[in-house]
């Protein structure tokens, strides 16, 4: 394969539509991670967290290291927020 071909497979590569803090983005890989989503965001990553926005009550926390299937084809959702402690 020429240098050219690798390059153009490379780009023809399916972009995954996420939205972030209501922009949206297009992310080139099939995973996301909690700590991708906070440096899209623009936030601090030792005092923001990230959620994936689903269907139901609850929210899902996405750990800095938690991998997030992007191949389903929708558009996920994605939002980050201060953390939080209860200090006892």
């Amino acid at each position: 394969m020429t240098e050219a071909a690798t390059t153009e497979t490379a780009v023809r590569r399916p972009l995954h539509k996420i939205i972030v803090d209501r922009k949206p983005h297009d992310w080139p890989e099939p995973f996301i991670t909690g700590a991708q989503i906070k440096r899209i965001a623009g936030v601090d990553q030792a005092t923001y967290d990230a959620w994936q926005d689903v269907p139901g009550p609850e929210d899902l926390l996405i750990a800095d290291d938690k991998k997030v299937d992007l191949r389903p084809p929708v558009v996920e959702r994605f939002f980050t927020g201060k953390k939080t402690t209860t200090e006892g």
